[in-house]
């Protein structure tokens, strides 16, 4: 499970562990992203003194995590999902469970019943859970389904539609015509106006549109990739973020084809949030990038000395794709998140 070199490593180690004694909300109730850019800068290559550089420009964020009584069974674990402030008990649950039996044993048990709320926190919680996994630390592991557990996020049940089409670009075209749902006044942070997008009428049976098959994650993630090349959107990073927090999480998950529908239905509900954009050549917006690319060793050093968490971690989450990709917008999106120049 996860990279044993990461478990081993003093500093990161260290910063990891201090990290476990804060909420994994901020004080502003956003995301903590602390554990996620330490094991993305870690993996780039940063120096310790720049991890320690970061936790200590990031800590002013962090709040403390409540004390709590765990909870006291699997049905009142499962009845804690998606509460406001699950994340104390529940870590408690899952924490005594994975001292006991192992982490593996415990994500196989718990996993299944989180996928179908995957978009919560605007996808942080599996982001989160997947981060935990690479770091190989059943302790974090724990804090990672139990942020997935307080953020569980569901959009609606399945059984509602009928496969339309096995090519998610041509599902996520359909609701460009979608006038109703687009004309919605959405308010709130992303996971807000995704729940208010979900709630449509419109929206119901979306999750049902995609016939799921084996190729299906690579799809969805090439999606996710050209969405953010073309919109250089806030959300839709997210969304690339996530399609590597999927993979890594995916081994603990049996019904593999009921995972992608979730995923599918959270990118549908991220992609109206942005305004249903077109979908045409993402090569537009990242043209120069894709004309002369730059090395990913520069892209990396370059996120590596960035203090916005979002760059480190979406260059990191780049890279690792483009290890089993050749789709050149990995480069290219990550070289003008960075702002890394066109190679000259």
């Amino acid at each position: 499970m996860g990279a044993a070199g990461e478990a081993q490593d003093s500093t990161l180690a260290t910063l990891l562990d201090d990290e476990l004694g804060y909420d994994a909300t901020t004080t502003t109730r956003l995301s903590n992203h602390l554990p996620m850019a330490l094991v993305a800068l870690h993996r780039l290559g940063a120096s310790d003194d720049r991890l320690a550089e970061f936790a200590d420009h990031y800590r002013s964020r962090l709040a403390p995590i409540a004390s709590a009584a765990p909870l006291g069974s699997f049905e009142a674990w499962l009845d804690a999902r998606g509460h406001r402030a699950a994340y104390a008990p529940a870590r408690a649950y899952l924490d005594r469970l994975v001292d006991r039996d192992g982490a593996e044993p415990v994500l196989r048990r718990h996993l299944p019943h989180l996928v179908d709320g995957l978009s919560g926190a605007a996808f942080h919680g599996i982001i989160r859970l997947a981060y935990a996994l690479e770091s190989a630390s059943p302790s974090r592991v724990a804090a990672g389904l139990a942020y997935l557990t307080e953020v569980h996020q569901p959009l609606g049940e399945q059984g509602h539609g009928h496969a339309v089409t096995d090519d998610p670009l041509v599902a996520l075209r359909r609701l460009s015509d979608a006038t109703d749902l687009l004309a919605a006044t959405l308010s709130g942070n992303i996971g807000e106006q995704m729940r208010q997008v979900a709630a449509h009428d419109a929206f119901v049976g979306v999750v049902d549109w995609l016939a799921v098959s084996g190729d299906t994650p690579r799809r969805l993630t090439d999606v996710a990739v050209a969405l953010y090349a073309a919109t250089d959107d806030f959300v839709a990073l997210h969304g690339v973020t996530a399609s590597h927090a999927i993979a890594v999480v995916s081994p603990y998950v049996e019904d593999t084809e009921q995972l992608s529908s979730w995923w599918f239905q959270a990118l549908c509900a991220a992609y109206v949030t942005i305004g249903a954009p077109g979908l045409g050549d993402p090569s537009a917006s990242v043209g120069p990038w894709l004309e002369r690319p730059a090395r990913w060793d520069e892209v990396a050093l370059a996120a590596t000395l960035s203090d916005d968490e979002h760059v480190v971690k979406l260059v990191y989450t780049a890279r690792e794709l483009a290890a089993r990709s050749t789709d050149p917008l990995l480069l290219a999106a990550a070289s003008r998140q960075a702002g890394v120049a066109p190679a000259t």
